[in-house]
């Protein structure tokens, strides 16, 4: 006991060797952890000044949080120098949003022949995004050698887009073998696509086990669907605890339903700040049936915004309300494109006014074909 007090009495500068720059690095982790990022600053650039690249990444890393992007850069590319990966694949990441994406490529090419799996992973989404799925499958394939859980999650995806539930369903368990929750929340779907009720619960216990907010979201619908409010409720705000936005919206469609509309509104507004569309639309339904018209439409424009077609098609019908036409066609056409049926159904409205039957019946064709009653009925 008397032995530990004496240490205890010792400084930092005592203990650590000065050319023991892996000793800095930790106490600089201690200090960061410890919220203390003045100290963690200083010992990470102790050890910076004898050339140690992981000291060097961090606080690239350090100045990417606090914002400094020029520090951030400079730092990294120091690293990078000294053949670090890590900051390789950082400078990837900040010259992709920079704009700057050959650069991005460059980058992560570097890294991933030093074997950064997250490189390769960045490589793969690089290919997916233009259209290359071959080469995306190549990339995610060398990352998910190297234990990925994301690589794995992005190859089950594109198995099962191919159609093969199989593959999808093996690169899932790899992944939820290395507790990625993701990967167990997206088995938990699997399961209820199949309707195995108690592996979907039992998958999305495990991912909401690890503060999954997605899963206890599903999990809240599961017992929702099961008639079982109190525990919809609790996964609800759990999720909602986590700053999931979907569960927000949920939770004030349940305070709708019980005809509270200020606890409603609260939890709408909660999740319209995290730019959940859904509840966006929802505020806008809201003030429409208030009789604000005004912040109706600012509600739905955020929400179609971010590609809702719920909203697109309500601010068509707005744009009608007040004569323009030209402006109601413009949202419904857009909600189209996303294959929002109602707005087919208006659409063939528009058509019919103008005379234009035959357009009227393929737009209600469309809508009828996604179940639109009111397409079915004009046709």
């Amino acid at each position: 006991m008397g032995l530990f007090k004496k240490k205890q009495q010792q400084s930092s500068d005592d203990v650590v060797a000065p050319d023991d720059p892996e000793a800095m690095i930790k106490l600089g982790a201690l200090a960061y952890e410890a919220g203390d990022l003045d100290a963690a600053r200083a010992w990470w650039e102790k050890a910076a000044t004898l050339d140690q690249p992981q000291a060097i990444t961090v606080l690239g890393f350090l100045a990417q949080e606090t914002g400094d992007l020029d520090a951030a850069r400079a730092w990294l590319e120091k690293a990078a120098k000294l053949d670090d990966p890590d900051a390789m694949t950082s400078l990837g990441v900040l010259a992709e949003g920079a704009g700057d994406l050959d650069a991005a490529r460059a980058w992560w090419e570097q890294a991933a022949k030093l074997g950064n799996p997250n490189a390769m992973f960045n490589l793969g989404v690089f290919a997916k995004d233009a259209g290359d799925l071959d080469a995306a499958r190549a990339w995610y394939e060398k990352a998910a050698k190297l234990d990925h859980p994301d690589a794995m999650i992005k190859l089950g995806v594109l198995a099962h887009e191919a159609g093969d539930l199989d593959a999808t369903r093996a690169w899932l368990e790899k992944a939820a073998k290395l507790d990625d929750p993701d990967a167990m929340t997206k088995l938990g779907v699997l399961a209820h696509e199949a309707g195995d009720l108690d592996a979907t619960r039992a998958w999305l216990e495990k991912a909401a086990k690890l503060d999954d907010p997605d899963a206890m979201t599903k999990l809240g619908v599961l017992a929702h669907e099961a008639g079982d409010l109190d525990a919809t409720r609790a996964w609800y705000e759990k999720a909602a605890t986590l700053d999931d936005p979907q569960a927000m919206t949920k939770l004030g469609s349940l305070a709708y339903e019980a005809g509270d509309l200020d606890a409603a509104r609260a939890w709408w507004e909660k999740a319209a700040k995290l730019d959940d569309p859904q509840a966006l639309f929802k505020l806008g339904t809201l003030a429409h049936k208030a009789g604000d018209l005004d912040a109706a439409r600012a509600w739905l424009e955020k929400a179609a915004s971010l590609d809702d077609p719920q909203a697109m098609t309500s601010l068509g019908v707005l744009a009608e309300g007040a004569g323009d036409l030209d402006a109601a066609r413009v949202w419904w056409e857009q909600a189209a494109n996303l294959d929002h049926p109602k707005s087919m159904y208006w659409l063939g409205i528009t058509a019919e006014d103008d005379g234009d039957t035959e357009t009227a019946r393929n737009w209600w064709i469309r809508g009828a074909d996604l179940g639109e009653p009111n397409s079915m009925f004009s046709l």
